[in-house]
């Protein structure tokens, strides 16, 4: 579902375009954007522990509306994430368990920049700009690298009908998953700040290479489900016996190199 409704935002994206070539000053290119990482946890049972690298590429347009003003958009898939920690509930064959989860998200967007760029008269063979504005992505994608430290087994206590959580029993050793799926752990639309500035180097006529950093700030909450309570120490909070949960909320930011050319 999440791709056919990025398809759909491609082929609107498209049209647009293309409407605009045809009816107004327009100008088309290509970027690439490397950039560095991370989400910003909203809860301080969640704890943000690195950055990432990740890439963005797609297709950029101007619309100018007048001599030193343009319309942004165009069509970028945008891949951001970082490495949070937390605790979580972990249900095996083997039994439940409490386990300290250090995951290395990597979300992909299609994402449609909706942008004021301001653009100063041509210097030499330099011309300098700046925007700024939102942009509006669809989840098509979610992965993560995760290492899972087992802490707790739910065992039988004293009565047959009592369920406890100890660490005092011989728990498995760590797990790892690498580019484990988590699409169902991820939302499906987010929203962003996106605030760049940069140069445009003429080649021949309106051919340009363009470079700049862009800022994309997330608004929007980036992850769904649920972790434990913990103490400052880190261990689980219990609740009536039973572990008690948080909303797990995050938002995505990152900050990239903007290379790419403009006809």
């Amino acid at each position: 579902m999440k791709k056919i409704v990025g398809l759909l935002i491609a082929v609107l994206c498209g049209t647009t375009l293309i409407n605009a070539q045809d009816n107004g000053d327009f100008r088309f290119g290509f970027k690439f954007e490397p950039n560095v990482s991370w989400l910003n946890p909203k809860d301080k049972n969640l704890e943000s522990t690195g950055s990432s690298l990740r890439f963005s590429y797609g297709l950029n347009a101007d619309i100018m509306f007048a001599e030193n003003y343009a319309f942004g958009t165009g069509l970028t898939v945008t891949s951001n994430g970082g490495e949070v920690t937390y605790l979580s509930e972990y249900n095996s064959d083997s039994g439940n368990y409490i386990v300290e989860k250090i995951r290395d998200y990597n979300n992909k967007y299609v994402e449609i920049p909706l942008t004021l760029k301001l653009r100063t008269n041509e210097i030499g063979y330099m011309t300098y700009w700046f925007q700024f504005g939102l942009g509006l992505g669809v989840n098509i994608d979610a992965r993560a690298n995760e290492e899972i430290e087992f802490k707790y087994q739910q065992i039988q206590g004293s009565t047959p009908d009592e369920l406890i959580w100890s660490k005092e029993v011989s728990l498995p050793a760590k797990v790892t998953n690498d580019k484990e799926p988590i699409g169902n752990d991820v939302r499906t639309f987010r929203t962003a700040l996106i605030i760049g500035a940069g140069v445009e180097y003429s080649l021949s006529g309106s051919t340009a290479i363009i470079g700049g950093i862009t800022f994309n700030n997330g608004f929007s909450n980036v992850l769904k489900k649920d972790g434990i309570r913990k103490t400052d120490t880190g261990e689980p909070i219990f609740e009536d016996g039973e572990p008690k949960s948080f909303d797990l909320k995050a938002i995505s930011n990152h900050l990239g190199l903007t290379i790419g050319i403009l006809f």
